[in-house]
């Protein structure tokens, strides 16, 4: 997105009123935008894989605010559709979390999931968590609708109470966040399909299921989550399917020592290299230099150089 061009992102409740949105994880500019070349109406920026690609950190807490807000801004800049964002326990107490909302919302998020775990939070896949006591958690939730009032960015109440305190508990507190101003709850690590159906017929309003068959929960479909009353899901897939890639990618370099090692053919054209659009074109090169060009006219239209 250029920056004479005006930010057009749907909202997430417009996007739920009728039908199941699905957001794929992003973790930066790269992935976010080919996320949005699919054809997925949202995304997710999720905490685990922005600590593992911006700073090369385990999900255990330890990205700060700055570095959340930076991605934030960036893959906002570049990309129309709307983003959630992971904002892990809030960073702090009521007041922190107000600054966090604010200036979350600010860089462009349209979503914000806030946890209930205590600090240091881990990732909900992980054994080891425990959660702060519910009447905490609702006095943040409270704290972070009221921060989000009128920006356009809503709140998801999300609870990792299931494997500490229970189904039941779990469940309790995302009714309750609900009533304090949540829009949308999210019950992490949902350990099998029966209590997944459970939770979608007992939890009240929009409901979230993050789909992460390899960790905590079962493998569950689009079509299970529509019919069990969820209004949103996210899928872990964008990273894993990177590392998959680049591993393989390395290796045959590595091998061969050149890049031609990729390819079963002869080279490409660079500019249609990848996923249909090369990278430059992906971000929008001439359109960055036409605007240029306004200004002024000695700035030329770019075009790739081919060896002979």
């Amino acid at each position: 997105m250029l920056y004479d061009k005006p930010h057009n992102k749907k909202g997430f409740l417009e996007l739920m009123a009728d039908h199941t949105v699905v957001a794929p994880c992003v973790y930066d500019c790269v992935s976010a935008k080919l996320c949005e070349e699919a054809g997925f109406e949202a995304m997710c920026l999720s905490g685990g894989e922005l600590a593992a690609s911006l700073c090369g950190f385990p999900d255990i807490g330890l990205v700060t605010q700055d570095e959340l807000v930076g991605v934030v801004e960036r893959i906002s800049s570049c990309t129309e559709i709307p983003m959630i964002v992971d904002i892990d326990t809030g960073f702090g107490n009521e007041i922190n979390l107000i600054r966090t909302c604010k200036r979350v919302a600010h860089a462009g998020a349209k979503a914000v999931h806030l946890e209930d775990q205590t600090f240091p939070k881990r990732c909900g896949h992980l054994k080891g968590k425990t959660v702060i006591p519910r009447e905490d958690y609702i006095s943040k939730i409270k704290a972070a609708a009221f921060a989000l009032e009128g920006t356009g960015c809503i709140l998801i109440a999300r609870t990792d109470a299931y494997h500490t305190l229970g189904l039941d508990e779990a469940i309790a507190r995302c009714n309750e966040a609900i009533d304090a101003g949540a829009s949308v709850s999210f019950i992490e690590g949902c350990g099998s399909l029966e209590d997944i159906e459970y939770a979608g017929g007992k939890v009240k309003g929009h409901k979230m299921f993050a789909m992460l068959a390899t960790g905590a929960s079962p493998a569950v479909t689009y079509e299970q989550c529509v019919a069990w009353g969820y209004s949103l899901v996210t899928l872990h897939c964008g990273m894993r399917g990177a590392i998959r890639g680049m591993r393989e990618c390395y290796a045959r370099v590595f091998e061969k020592k050149s890049d031609i090692a990729l390819f079963d053919l002869p080279p490409v054209d660079p500019k249609y290299a990848g996923s249909g659009k090369g990278m430059f074109e992906m971000f929008g090169l001439n359109e960055w230099l036409e605007l240029g060009k306004r200004f002024n006219p000695k700035i030329e239209i770019a075009e790739h150089l081919h060896s002979k």
